[in-house]
């Protein structure tokens, strides 16, 4: 059996409850040797959670159905082996199909794509093994890489990196945010790479936000010690202390201006900085409440913003929502709003931010037009 026939097995069981200690702990990993699983994990189990009671004897069949589809494909996942089978109950065998067919579906969309990805590469053997964690819209992920350095993704973020990550050297690319409670390794520095900068550390925690669609690249330091580097300047090298922020400004063309909010399509902007870049650094604001940073709460699901003009806060509630934004009338979108969203539906949020700001909005399905 292949380690990721193995994989789906034991979280087939996990998610049936029949799982022993053992197998959870073997389930635990293989999920630190290949995280990129983490989140199919996350949404499976989401979905299990919510799964109501089903027609178990269909299930079983399309249990074996799926196999036998997977094998007209080639792709080497055979039938599961009466000894991982859990040996009890027929009311309970059952129970662990529905699990295993949930866990197989998703299986095999992954094991597909990564059957032809591994196609591919044999006719080009010089490329690189990666992995590649991403988040929708929406959405948060929580990853752990294998040098047990702990990321965690907002909403329409990516990250990735070699497979031989920790062997030799730790680096990572992202796209969107991500925040980083690094490892210490003195001898292997972590290095991220964004569009605009590169970031060196030893052994931190910060958060670092870096969407293309955005005016500005963000990185707060809130433990230790980090090494900024302007892409195109290698020159500037920018060392950051504790509850320091250092912003660059990405360049925007004249499409959009004045920070006017339009369609989409209408906005281009370019994260490459060049000889004229603008770059800042500042202070954090901590909360006289609980010390925490606004900068980093999105990882406990809050969305703070302080002094933010309304076109800027729209593009971060798009991600927020999974919605599409549209501000129609200059003078809202240069409104400057502070506040908190946490549980509230984008409905809510819309109707609370009318207390302070006049605009009335249109929403139809996942898209939003301000007036």
């Amino acid at each position: 059996m292949s380690y990721q026939e193995f994989f789906w097995v034991l979280f087939s069981k996990k998610l049936s409850n029949e799982a022993t200690t053992s197998e959870l702990k073997e389930l635990e990993n293989l999920i630190k040797d290949y995280p990129e699983w983490q989140y199919a994990i996350q949404n499976l189990e989401d979905l299990w959670k919510h799964q109501k009671a089903k027609d178990y004897g269909h299930e079983e069949d399309a249990y074996m159905l799926h196999i036998h589809r997977m094998k007209e494909l080639g792709i080497p996942f055979g039938e599961m082996p009466d000894s991982v089978m859990p040996a009890k109950s027929k009311k309970r065998r059952i129970l662990w199909y529905s699990a295993a067919v949930a866990a197989m579906l998703i299986a095999g969309f992954f094991l597909i794509g990564s059957f032809s990805a591994k196609n591919k590469k044999s006719q080009t053997p010089i490329a690189r093994e990666v992995n590649e964690i991403s988040t929708r819209p929406g959405s948060k992920s929580r990853v752990e890489l294998p040098d047990g350095s702990i990321v965690w993704l907002n909403a329409g973020s990516k990250l990735t990196y070699n497979k031989d990550f920790g062997i030799d050297k730790r680096e990572v690319t992202l796209v969107g945010e991500g925040f980083f409670d690094v490892t210490k390794n003195k001898e292997k520095p972590f290095i991220i790479s964004t569009a605009s900068i590169n970031i060196k550390v030893l052994g931190t925690v910060f958060n670092v936000k870096a969407y293309s669609e955005d005016k500005q690249t963000e990185t707060s330091l809130l433990h230790g010690s980090i090494e900024v580097t302007i892409k195109n300047r290698p020159s500037d090298k920018i060392i950051l202390s504790p509850s320091e922020k250092l912003i660059v400004e990405n360049r925007i063309t004249s499409v959009e201006a004045n920070g006017f909010k339009k369609n989409k399509e209408q906005i281009i902007r370019t994260t490459i900085p060049d000889i004229n870049t603008l770059v800042s650094i500042s202070k954090l604001n901590y909360s006289p409440a609980d010390s925490s940073v606004a900068e980093a709460q999105w990882i406990n699901n809050k969305l703070i913003f302080r002094d933010e003009t309304f076109s800027d806060l729209a593009t971060q509630m798009e991600r927020w929502f999974n919605v599409s934004i549209e501000i129609k009338n200059e003078k809202v979108a240069q409104e400057r709003l502070n506040g908190t969203l946490e549980t509230e539906t984008i409905t809510q949020a819309l109707d609370a931010l009318q207390i302070t700001t006049s605009f009335r909005y249109e929403k139809t399905g996942n898209k939003v037009i301000i007036q």
